[in-house]
């Protein structure tokens, strides 16, 4: 297999063209072949095409499934509910979104309410049962993915740094420099001229302010199209009730526990919260500590189950994701993400457990140059 390329992955599988290369056109209505696109968006030229290599590899699924990574995140579930969207538009009803793990944050859960998300856990399905199988915002194969390897995909949508077999028998759309999959989604949907309702817009426009961090990170000028394209469709109160949900009590334990475990290695912040009840916890301590202004970078962990899941953050340095992959394959585990965030899991054997913890602060001191400095609490 290949190693991950800088180039965008957009290919299409046998049955359709190879992508062409990145540029950036404008379509106005009379130029679009959709007419979908009102105004004057900037988008890849080769949109179209991509959008009708996909259909052409999921078309006429009686039984869709969409796959996301096992723990999603608001991008990752936008993304699913987009692509359900838009199976529908082309005639496809009766796609089921689907995750090996459970939604934990608080924020995700209620987007998944107020939006009316349906999903099904993937250990309640007969795989066998679905006809066509997309992931989304994830890579089959990658160890935070439920499907087994000898299963058959018909198309990816990503956009994280993955290593892409050689000629795949699947539509492949893998765009690592830009900031969500959703924003490829609403792309998508705008190509195929696909209406955008209230619920779905709010929900892609959540997927792309979470993954780019309100456009402070790792965000394209794709991404900045889509979210201006999608704030003039969003139910905004819908979107407050997500973004401030109610919190249960474990929240603030884990926030308490947090802040005592915090250590500062200069300009480098560490959290391990030990046992954790879902690994949402680690993205949420580690973007809320990461605003501490000393920190230009943040790394959180917490043990969930058989794994360590860390998640890293930077303000300045685009070294987020390759250091999280590094420091997760040494380990034996998987990792990546972009250049200002990245997460990992590592397995985690409770008789060997300090000894891995201790071999993870010494990856990561060195991944930062900090392997000489003494920590200091923060509390």
């Amino acid at each position: 297999m290949p190693e991950p390329s800088d180039d965008n992955s957009a290919n299409f599988g046998p049955s359709g063209p190879d992508s062409d290369a990145v540029a950036f056109s404008k379509y106005g209505p009379d130029q679009h072949p959709s007419g979908a696109i009102h105004g004057m968006v900037t988008f890849p030229p080769d949109t179209p095409k991509k959008v009708e290599a996909f259909r052409a590899h999921v078309s006429g699924a009686a039984s869709p499934l969409i796959m996301t990574h096992d723990y999603p995140d608001p991008d990752c579930v936008a993304s699913a509910y987009g692509i359900s969207h838009l199976l529908s538009f082309w005639g496809m009803e009766n796609s089921i979104i689907s995750f090996g793990g459970f939604v934990g944050r608080a924020e995700n859960r209620a987007m998944i309410r107020y939006l009316n998300i349906r999903t099904i856990p993937y250990v309640l399905l007969e795989i066998k049962d679905y006809d066509c199988i997309i992931v989304v915002d994830c890579f089959p194969g990658n160890n935070n993915v439920s499907l087994p390897a000898n299963i058959r995909v018909n198309a990816v949508l990503d956009h994280h740094r993955v290593t892409i077999p050689d000629n795949p028998l699947f539509f492949h759309d893998v765009r690592k420099d830009i900031g969500a999959t959703s924003t490829m989604v609403t792309e998508y949907l705008l190509s195929a001229g696909c209406p955008i309702p209230a619920k779905l817009a709010t929900g892609l426009f959540y997927g792309i302010m979470t993954d780019t961090g309100d456009m402070r990170r790792d965000a394209s000028s794709e991404d900045l199209e889509c979210y201006k394209i999608l704030f003039d469709k969003i139910d905004h109160r819908l979107l407050a009730e997500i973004e401030h949900p109610d919190r249960d009590v474990e929240f603030f334990k884990v926030l308490y526990r947090a802040a005592q475990s915090m250590v500062i290695f200069e300009k480098v912040g560490y959290i391990h919260l030990g046992q954790v009840s879902s690994p949402d916890f680690v993205g949420e301590m580690v973007d809320l500590f990461h605003s501490l202004e000393s920190n230009e970078i943040t790394i959180c962990s917490g043990i969930f189950k058989k794994n360590i899941f860390f998640s890293i953050r930077s303000k300045n340095r685009d070294e987020a994701g390759l250091s999280s992959e590094k420091i997760a394959r040494a380990l034996n585990g998987g990792g990546g993400g972009h250049g200002k965030a990245g997460a990992g899991r590592i397995p985690f054997i409770a008789e060997k457990g300090q000894e891995i913890i201790d071999n993870f602060i010494s990856l990561f001191k060195e991944a930062f140059n900090i392997s000489h400095v003494q920590g200091v609490h923060i509390v």
